[in-house]
Formats: structure tokens, sequence, C-alpha cells
């Protein structure tokens, strides 16, 4: 199976640059725009990722980061503010412009190196300003710290682990409680409270962890 190589961007300018020289040496071109692609990454299985940074190093950073919880692909930035990248694992970057030639070894050299990459084990998981340790169980958003009980963080990483998607009360309580029984959902409900006070600004109005009214849940996470 070809590997396939994903160009992140939203203006057409690396696949236009790039795509043929890829497809002529045998990998697969996927491209899609930036939001898109922080939510469908995980989907595409990429061997690597090209990214078209925002101007905003900000920015940058935390489309990277963003891109790295979802998947364990090497990530070769074009971008105008390299310092803002240099601490992020799995990232490397070409300042703009970018020499054609220089981007295509770039690109044979990242994969070159992740045929003798062992796989990365996620210890964080980060969307948006929330950061959970799937080790520790810890909870983080801005300055507050919370320990979570099992149940509320298996609770939590399912949401934080599908964001975007409608998850019902059936696959929660399956997976958290592993059951099936409806009778159950009164122990969801309270849960999703507990969580609600420690990542929402105003639990009453949640903007984050969003019910589907009749179905279940959905997570959200503005990029």
């Amino acid at each position: 199976m070809a590997k396939e190589i994903l160009i992140i961007e939203d203006e057409g300018f690396i696949a236009g640059l790039l795509s043929r020289s890829l497809l002529q040496k045998g990998y697969d071109v996927a491209v899609l725009e930036r939001k898109a692609a922080l939510r469908q990454a995980r989907k595409h299985k990429a061997s690597l990722i090209l990214l078209e940074t925002p101007a905003s190093g900000a920015a940058a950073a935390e489309t990277c980061r963003l891109l790295r919880d979802a998947t364990t692909a090497p990530i070769i930035a074009l971008t105008d503010s390299p310092a803002e990248l240099d601490e992020i694992e799995g990232v490397e970057y070409l300042t703009k412009p970018v020499d054609f030639r220089k981007l295509l070894m770039a690109v044979e050299n990242a994969l070159s190196h992740q045929r003798k990459r062992k796989k990365r084990i996620l210890r964080v998981l980060r969307r948006g300003g929330l950061a959970l340790d799937l080790q520790t169980r810890y909870l983080t958003k801005g300055e507050q710290r919370y320990r979570l009980t099992p149940k509320q963080f298996l609770l939590l990483k399912m949401f934080m682990s599908n964001p975007g998607q409608v998850l019902s009360h059936k696959m929660i309580l399956k997976e958290v409680w592993d059951t099936e029984y409806d009778g159950d959902i009164e122990t969801l409900y309270v849960h999703v409270s507990w969580i609600r006070e420690k990542i929402e600004d105003q639990p009453g109005k949640p903007v984050h962890l969003r019910t589907v009214r009749g179905v279940g849940y959905r997570f959200e996470v503005k990029p």
C-alpha cells in the first residue's frame, strides 16, 4: 500500500507545487483545508503531514499541537515563525519562501526516519485549552488542575478523543460503564454535570460539552 502524504493548506500552493512529483514517486496525496484537517487527521492514517501554517506563530503552534494529538505522523511545517515550533515533538519546519528541492528532500528524510522510529506513546491529550494526562488522570485548564475519578477520566477521555462527533447515551454507557442498561442514564447525567463544572466557564451554558437532545453529547473544540 502506498504511503499517504496529507497536505494541509487553505490556498492550494503546496499541493500545486508538490502533488505531481509526490504521485510520480508512488505516494498517495490527500489535500485538506486546515479546519477540516483538524477534524479528520486521525481518519487519514497519513505517513507524513505537510502543513502550510497560519501567519500567527501562536496559531501555527496550536495547529501543530492539535495535529500531534491526533496522529503520530511526522509534520513538516512551512512557516514564517519557526521559534514557536521548536519544542513540539515530531515537528520540523522550513522557513518561507520554501525551496522546492529542499522541501522534497525533507519529505524523503522524514519518511525514512519514520521507518526507524518506534510508535510514540501519547501521554497528554490536548483539546483547545484543556489538557488531560492519560497516566495521572489530571485535567488542566489554564491555571486550574483537577484529579479526576476513574469514571470521570474515562468519560472525558472518550469525549476528547472524538471531537465534533455525536456520542450516543448507549455508546457512552457501553464504553465507560460496560453496560447497555438505560436505567444507568441518571449516573451519566451526574458525571457529565461534574465534568462541566471543571471544563466550562459557565457550566449551565456549556460550549465544550454540548447536549444533543434525545441522543447524547458532542464535544466541541474551537481551533
